[in-house]
């Protein structure tokens, strides 16, 4: 048994190296991998894993930082150490303080576009105001997200208001956009405008 435990763990790390080094690895009829790489099956083609959208559509990134670059040009982009691609910059909605700056941080996920959840896939933080420490302070915030890390963020928009076909793509502009929204009937909220049940709900 531990003979065949040992041979198999062999034989991922020749496995594990062959692909490093973009040797030939084929694929047999059956859908198994042959490290051996034999003619009798199909060949992995070289080159390298594209995890993200960007590399996948490169055009889509174009018409992104079209669309920044018009509405929100103040706004910067760069990468997290995953790979993601994220927008910073700050918004004013004057609502309740004409001088107080939201500074907000736009992260695009690995599948933009997809709408299969709220929000979609683009996910906009609040780095300050720190909304994750006013909730703790007030006792909760309604219509918000919370992420796989259990960190808060806004709730833009519905699955059927976020685009994610190839014909017509909701851009980080129009995410925005929908902060600046949510934002402003916070503010309101917080001043008593606007309910908690309107805020929860779709009223707006």
């Amino acid at each position: 048994m531990s003979n065949s435990k040992d041979s198999a763990e062999e034989a991922r790390k020749r496995l594990a190296e062959k692909l490093k080094k973009g040797k030939k690895v084929t694929i047999k009829k059956d859908g198994e991998v042959d490290e051996e790489g034999k003619d009798d099956g199909i060949e992995i083609p070289k080159g390298k894993l594209a995890y993200q959208w960007y590399e996948n559509d490169p055009e889509l990134l174009k018409e992104e930082k079209n669309a920044m670059e018009r509405f929100f040009p103040h706004f910067q982009l760069e990468k997290l150490d995953d790979g993601r691609l994220f927008w910073h910059g700050g918004v004013k909605t004057k609502v309740l303080n004409p001088d107080r700056e939201w500074y907000l941080q736009v992260i695009y996920q690995n599948n933009h576009p997809d709408n299969t959840s709220y929000g979609g896939s683009i996910r906009i933080y609040s780095i300050d105001p720190d909304l994750e420490a006013m909730a703790k302070e007030i006792g909760g915030i309604p219509h918000m997200l919370v992420d796989e890390n259990k960190h808060l963020y806004i709730c833009t928009a519905r699955q059927q208001d976020f685009h994610a076909s190839p014909q017509e793509s909701s851009s980080a502009a129009s995410a925005i956009a929908w902060a600046v929204k949510w934002i402003t009937v916070f503010e309101l909220w917080l001043d008593g405008k606007v309910t908690t049940e309107e805020f929860q709900s779709h009223t707006f």
